[in-house]
C-alpha cells in the first residue's frame, strides 16, 4: 500500500508528560466515572457510618488510608506510563520519527522496527493540545505529536477511526 500522508513527529518531553497526565486523568476520571467514583462513595459512606456510630478514630483512619491508597494508585499508573514514554523519548533523542497514514492503517517510523496499526485496532482518538493519543486498549496508547501534521492528514486520520462511545 502507498502512503497517503507522511509527516514528521517530534517527541518532546514536556509535551509527552502532559499527554501521559491527560491519558491517566481521562482514563480514571472521565471514561468510566462509575468505576472510579462508586468505590470511593462506598468508602465514604462506610467512613461516615463508622463516624456517626461513635467510632471516630477508626473512621478517620479508614478515610486517610483510602485516600492514601487512591493517591498511590493514581501516581503508580501515571509513573508506569511516564517511564514507558520516557524510554521512547530517550530512544528518539536527536532523531525524527515519521508518521505514515495509509489506506490500511498508521505506521510510526522511528529508530526501531515500525509496525502497522490497522484502523480497526485504533479504538478512539483522545485530543489534547499539541498531541493526539491513539487509543489501542484500555491501558495502551500511541502518542501522535501534531506540530508537523497537515490538517488534511488529521482529517484523514479522524475519518478512519471509528469512535467508540465511552463505557459507563
Amino acid at each position: 500500500m502507498t502512503d497517503r500522508y507522511v509527516f514528521p513527529l517530534r517527541y518532546d518531553e514536556k509535551l509527552m508528560r502532559s499527554a501521559v497526565t491527560g491519558f491517566v486523568t481521562r482514563a480514571l476520571f472521565r471514561e468510566a466515572p462509575l468505576k472510579t467514583f462508586l468505590p470511593l462513595a462506598a468508602i465514604l459512606v462506610a467512613c461516615a457510618g463508622l463516624y456517626f456510630s461513635g467510632d471516630h478514630e477508626l473512621a478517620v483512619e479508614l478515610f486517610i488510608a483510602a485516600v492514601a491508597i487512591l493517591a498511590i494508585f493514581v501516581f503508580s499508573g501515571w509513573r508506569m506510563h511516564w517511564r514507558m514514554m520516557r524510554g521512547k523519548i530517550e530512544a528518539m533523542r536527536g532523531r525524527w520519527a515519521m508518521a505514515r497514514l495509509r489506506d490500511d492503517g498508521v505506521v510510526i517510523d522511528g529508530p526501531g522496527p515500525a509496525s502497522l496499526l490497522e484502523w480497526p485496532a485504533i479504538r478512539a482518538i483522545w485530543r489534547f493540545e499539541g498531541v493526539w493519543l491513539l487509543i489501542l486498549a484500555t491501558n495502551h496508547f500511541v502518542a501522535l505529536p501534531l506540530a508537523g501534521a497537515p490538517k488534511e492528514a488529521l482529517d484523514f486520520l479522524e475519518a478512519h477511526v471509528a469512535e467508540e462511545p465511552s463505557q459507563p
